[in-house]
């Protein structure tokens, strides 16, 4: 996963993908939320440009980890239970993923760095 963040070091930045998010996640046209994702053209299709949590979330699909999976429950034959399921994780374009994304997934703890036990806010000096 390093080496191949490493490989990307100095590629451009996908405006179109930002754009095409922005559609996305902003009022619409009057269409349900679920086609919406359809609607957008999933960036420019350039491999050499890619946006922050694209990237990231590139990286972590390479080695298929999850980050917000859209789960399908399908239905299995169980001996002794008229009704059981099974979670089939489907991995969604990497395109779409927001910082946000990893925010909320369940699959990642966020960790924010610790204050000094003597940090006292008042001390600080401001530009006026």
């Amino acid at each position: 996963m390093i080496a191949s963040a490493l490989a990307r070091v100095g590629q451009s930045y996908d405006l179109k993908n930002v754009f095409d998010l922005a559609r996305y996640l902003l009022p619409a046209p009057p269409v349900p939320t679920r086609w919406r994702r359809r609607m957008i053209a999933l960036g420019a299709g350039d491999p050499t440009k890619a946006i922050c949590s694209t990237l990231i979330a590139q990286l972590f699909e390479s080695i298929r980890y999850p980050i917000l999976p859209e789960v399908r429950h399908v239905p299995v034959d169980h001996p002794g239970r008229a009704s059981y399921y099974e979670d089939i994780l489907h991995i969604r374009n990497y395109s779409l993923y927001t910082p946000r994304d990893f925010d909320i997934s369940p699959y990642f703890q966020i960790i924010k760095p610790e204050r000094p036990a003597d940090f006292d806010y008042r001390s600080l000096h401001w530009d006026k």
